[in-house]
């Protein structure tokens, strides 16, 4: 072999001209090819490892046979050919079979070629005795190195490919008899010595390698000293004059921080080892040749290397294999072992320093450049710089965190390779990464001007002194005209400086070999110029490019065990949690990953980086939302106890204990004291609300980072995360606290009391977090203003109105509540009265308290729930009267002087059910009143100018005007009408025909003859304590007045006089009522007139249907019954009440 190559460099020896060897375009051209090849191995080891993506001939068990058969004959292939036949495979199948594996086939055959080629290339770059120089000719030793590399990994890779045997032995047996020849290309001859000799890739790779091992020992030997410079610890670091932050702080006039060599600045350590490990594995005569330590630091700093992606070797018994088959290498198998024993002991908190030192001062330099951004141009090699030694620490750490340690038979504790500040790193690298990018125009535009009035300048006086050739020659002026030629005054230019980098790279090649006339050694001021040059250029059209060489975090795609274990850490971690944000912002690298060459794998990353940030994103918002729900449980809980009822717990509880004390019982454990929970012993000390306070605080910041995050062309919100879920947090928030218990809802006003403490909490996210809680409040509080069928829970209107009229109606029908006009309010007959405590919940504060947290729209469905349930009860109630129809007719032609009605009275039916429902339908029209009243309040309030308006336009309305629309408008605003608009909705079927008309006038009859009957009974009593009858007689009126109006007005709505109509069946109602009244106090039976002890509390009826109704007056009631007597009625009752309190107190 060697004697081979030597013969073929004598051949390349031959070429005169360094131009037409074309050696810098063949490094480009063959690194791109090898970079995709990989990708292209790499996909198909992976897809052969998946059942999904597997060809079926390698996966079934029909082919199991023949593919043992052709791995274990492997390249003989005679007697696979007759299995297959012997299997009678139609041509169908064979296609089928052919389609799969061709993309396989054709990747090992471009493998082949490249290996071809690079051989070639190498040869030629030997023979021509290249110099290479990382600090003069960068791009041309870059390119060398990385192709060197790259080949090595390629050919070890390839080793590792299960079922490269198979797919190639599959597709030749397919393919010969297919095409009825053997293949014309001999291809499977040549892809099956590279696949035997693949089966120890380090032995054909030394001996390949061999004769280039000089070309290749320069290059790694001008790394030495850059090797040393980034190999440094961190204690070292903090006095590199590199790395001084006070060097940022100079003035923005003031020069660029220069680099003779910002090639060099922006390879990080990993980059270096990687050179250095794989240049010296395929060389080893070249260790003993020179200086030793750098290529000891590299082994010892290095255990695990990545050939590609999550693809990792073992480097260390990669050279214990390989000095071992040398014996002259033997002595140096004790130095891996000592390197071994390096990085175990030493390697880990040396990286671990080094990390927490470029966290620090990235976490500087982003604090400087932010507030003076003006210096980021100047010093973008040095922002630039840092960024590449971080991003370099960050992949040693993952490559170790993620090695499978048990398999390189090494004990290792896992916390050598535990970093809980890696999420602190990653920020730093990614929030000053787009930094940079958002001041792209200006850095450009800096480097524009900087390119044409100093470096053309600077190569124009070098080139004074510059005796280069006239090919040479032409190429350096082409460069300066370019660069003097500039336009900067503005930047829609879109510049491309990639033919002039390519023409800097052609130079290097040229005065890099032993034939050119013009040595580049000899120029070192040139080649910094130009190496300045093209470093310029890069930042001008194609940072993009310098940010995935710097900042490339593509390869977390491929670690998403160890990115998801550094997520979870992350959510727990008070301190690194505002920085988990950054996870789905990696998820935007996987995409860098991709290659052209390898288009399938496209759409599957994409989909995974996609889904990946999401996932971050949902979890970081989750734990927001869990955080803040337990937050704002403990801090409700405190606010609950500033409210009064509160106290009164405190104070009933002290007045038992002081009792069970008396009665040397045990006390009952004590109730917390508001400013409790603020009592510490030290100030360090937290208590669980104020952790759960600042985990909220950091996840809510963690996602107002970033106000967008592209991830493969799809934008993510990730604000709209955390306010997507507030909506529904603060409407479970508060349908949580709707009810005390299963039967008791809790007060109104402490509902709205709990509802102001949430919404402060709320409004405090606001400091935290960008988004608008007005929104959240108005959306979530309209929506609790619903009917629960409008909504997704439970809602205010639903809940409290089903309450309060379920408990309503039925204490008023069990007859345990009445209303009392003094009070305004419901109130107990009983202290002591079970489940509904009235005067609590139906005082004027409570229903105040109750229209702020229903709205008009609440207390509209309010109103039509509760008169959907008096309708009920006027259904029965015209049933009653139907069924008594006949004596109503003779009663209401009947008068006092007239036809006796004793006997009439005596055959009315259900007269007392009658009055019953009558009186509930009045007690419910009276909370009716007094929820519009509240209303009214409220309104007025918060929009006075509106409501006057409206009181103004319902006072004033054309008489053309639907009055029924005018009526639900002014109700709207609490502005009591004449008739009440849902209750004409609710009754309007009974007033549909023409029948109905003398139905309701009976309906006023019924009321009129049996309510004077109701003075029999002890509960008829007139209470002056709440001004009002205990069994809630002086409501009846109410009902009468309300149901009349809302009759008339549907009867006589077209004709505009229903007013007239409702006055006039009013007046004949009160002529009736007063007819009966004054029969009571006629009544010439004695015995009878002992049963009428409530007279009195009657006659009071009289006045309350004056004060219940607009269309009844003083004059109206004047005509038909003396109010000289309801005036005696009411001295006699208060007179009654005096005596018996004077012989309460005599007793």
């Amino acid at each position: 072999m060697a004697a081979q190559s030597g013969l073929t460099l004598q051949m390349y020896s031959k070429t005169k001209s360094p131009s037409h060897q074309k050696l810098a375009e063949k490094l480009i051209i063959l690194n791109e090819r090898a970079e995709g090849l990989l990708t292209r191995l790499h996909y198909s080891k992976q897809s052969c490892r998946e059942a999904r993506t597997c060809p079926p001939c390698l996966s079934e068990k029909s082919f199991e046979g023949l593919v043992k058969t052709i791995n274990g004959k492997f390249p003989k292939l005679d007697r696979p050919k007759n299995t297959l036949q012997g299997m009678n495979l139609g041509n169908a199948n064979k296609n089928e079979i052919r389609q799969h594996l061709q993309v396989h086939y054709n990747t090992f055959l471009d493998i082949l070629e490249l290996k071809q080629c690079t051989m070639e290339l190498l040869t030629r770059i030997s023979a021509d005795a290249m110099s290479f120089d990382i600090n003069l000719n960068f791009s041309v030793t870059a390119n060398f190195l990385d192709l060197l590399t790259r080949y090595v990994k390629l050919m070890l890779l390839l080793q590792r490919h299960e079922h490269i045997k198979a797919i190639i032995g599959f597709y030749t047996i397919i393919y010969e008899p297919n095409c009825g020849e053997s293949d014309p290309t001999n291809a499977f001859h040549r892809l099956s010595n590279m696949v035997i000799s693949c089966d120890t890739p380090l032995k054909m790779l030394v001996d390949e390698i061999l004769p280039l091992s000089l070309r290749v020992g320069v290059a790694l030997k001008s790394l030495h000293s850059l090797h040393e410079a980034k190999n440094k610890h961190a204690s070292k670091m903090y006095d590199d004059p590199n790395y001084k932050i006070c060097s940022m702080q100079e003035g923005i006039t003031h020069l660029p921080y220069l680099a003779d060599d910002p090639g060099c600045r922006l390879l990080n350590l990993d980059k270096l080892n990687e050179w250095i490990l794989f240049g010296y594995l395929v060389c080893p005569s070249q260790i003993s040749t020179g200086d030793q330590r750098c290529w000891k630091n590299a082994l010892g700093d290095c255990y695990i290397v990545t050939l590609f992606r999550d693809e990792e070797v073992n480097i260390h018994s990669l050279y214990q294999e390989v000095f071992e088959r040398n014996k002259a290498n033997k002595k140096l198998v004790g130095q891996v072992q000592e390197a071994q024993n390096v990085f175990l002991k030493e390697t880990p908190l040396k990286h671990a320093q080094r990390r927490n030192f470029f966290r620090k001062l990235l976490s500087d330099i982003n604090n400087i450049v932010s507030s003076a951004p003006g210096l980021i141009a100047p010093k973008l090699i040095l922002i630039l710089d840092v960024m590449s030694q971080a991003t370099g620490e960050v992949h040693w750490l993952v490559r170790n965190h993620a090695a499978e340690w048990r398999k390189y038979k090494i004990r290792v504790v896992q916390d050598m390779f535990y970093d809980p500040n890696v999420a602190q790193l990653l920020f730093a690298i990614d929030s000053l990464a787009r930094l940079v990018r958002y001041y792209r125009p200006i850095i450009k535009k800096y480097y524009l001007q900087y390119l044409k009035e100093n470096d053309s300048v600077v190569l124009r006086e070098l080139m004074t002194n510059f005796p280069a050739p006239e090919e040479e020659s032409r190429i350096f002026t082409a460069v300066i005209d370019t660069l003097h030629s500039l336009d900067t005054s503005t930047l829609e230019n879109k510049e491309d400086f990639k033919p002039l980098r390519v023409d800097w790279q052609r130079l290097q090649a040229y005065t890099s070999v032993n034939q050119s006339q013009l040595q580049l050694r000899n120029y070192d001021r040139m080649a910094y110029a130009m190496n300045v040059v093209e470093f310029h250029t890069r930042v001008v059209d194609d940072m993009e490019g310098l940010f995935k060489e710097v900042t490339g975090l593509s390869n977390f795609c491929f670690y998403q065990k160890f990115i998801q274990e550094a997520f979870q850490e992350c959510l727990h971690d008070v301190e690194s949690a505002p920085y988990s944000i950054v996870f789905a912002s990696v998820c935007a690298h996987f995409i860098d990953t991709c290659n052209d060459y390898c288009p399938e794998e496209h759409c599957f990353i994409g989909k995974k980086s996609i889904d990946l940030a999401n996932h971050f994103l949902e979890q970081t918002a989750k734990e927001a939302l869990k955080f803040l729900d337990l937050y704002c449980r403990d801090r409700m809980d405190q606010h609950d106890r500033t409210h009064p009822s509160y106290g009164a717990r405190l104070m009933a509880e002290a007045r038992n204990n002081k009792e069970r004390e008396a009665k040397k019982e045990r006390p009952a454990p004590p109730l917390p004291f508001p400013g409790d929970e603020s009592k510490k012993t030290r100030l360090e000390d937290k208590t669980p609300m104020e952790k759960n306070f600042s985990m909220m605080v950091a996840h809510m910041h963690s996602l107002n980072t970033l106000s967008s995050l592209v991830v493969w062309q799809h934008t993510f919100a990730p604000r709209e995360y955390i306010i997507h879920h507030l909506d529904d947090l603060f409407s479970r928030q508060v349908s949580q606290k709707i009810f005390v218990d299963a039967t008791t809802i809790r007060l109104p006003s402490q509902m709205l009391h709990y509802l102001t403490g949430l919404m402060d909490i709320f409004r405090q996210l606001e400091s935290y977090v960008t988004l608008d809680t007005s929104r959240i409040f108005n959306v979530t509080l309209l929506q609790h203003t619903q009917p629960e069928e409008n909504t997704p829970g439970q809602t205010f209107a639903t809940r409290y109105t089903e309450w309060y009229l379920d408990s309503l109606e039925q204490n008023l029908r069990n007859g345990e509540i009445c209303y009392a006009p003094i009070r305004k309010a419901f109130i107990r007959k009983h202290q002591m009265a079970p489940n509904f405590n009235a005067e609590l919940y139906t005082n004027i504060g409570e229903l105040q308290a109750l229209t702020k947290l229903l709205g008009p729209y609440g207390i509209k469905y309010l109103g039509d729930k509760l008169m959907e349930r008096c309708e009920k009860s006027i259904h029965k109630m015209l049933s009653i009267v139907k069924d008594n129809k006949e004596i109503l007719i003779q009663l209401n032609a009947c008068t006092i002087d007239g036809f006796p009605t004793t006997m009439l009275m005596k055959q009315l039916k259900h007269h007392e059910d009658f009055i019953g429902e009558c009186t509930v339908v009045g007690a419910l029209f009276t909370f009716r009143k007094m929820t519009l009243a509240a209303l009214k309040s409220v309104v007025g309030s918060r929009a006075p100018f509106l409501q006057k308006c409206i009181q103004d336009f319902y006072k004033n309305a054309p008489v053309e005007c639907d009055r029924t629309i005018i009526d639900e408008m002014a109700i709207a605003a609490g502005i009591e009408t004449g008739v009440d608009a849902a209750l004409c909705s609710a009754i309007q079927r009974h007033c549909m025909t023409i029948a109905s008309g003398s139905l309701w006038e009976l309906f006023n009859v019924m009321v009129a003859v049996s309510l004077p009957l109701q003075s029999t009974q002890p509960l008829s009593n007139f209470k002056t304590q709440i001004e009002g009858h205990e069994n809630n007689l002086h409501c009846v009126t109410m009902a009468v007045a309300d149901i009349t109006a809302a009759v008339h007005t549907n009867m006589v709505r077209t004709t505009g006089s229903h007013h007239d109509a409702i006055r006039k069946s009013l007046r004949e109602f009160m002529e009736k009522l007063s007819e009966r009244m004054m029969k009571l106090l006629l009544e010439e039976d004695k015995e009878l007139q002992k049963e009428l002890k409530q007279r009195d509390s009657m006659f009071v009826l009289l006045e309350n249907m004056v004060q219940n109704s607009s269309y009844v007056t003083y004059d109206m009631l004047e005509n038909n019954f003396p109010y000289t007597m309801i005036r005696n009625s009411y001295r006699a009752l208060y007179e009654n009440k005096k005596k018996k309190k004077t012989v309460e107190h005599e007793m």
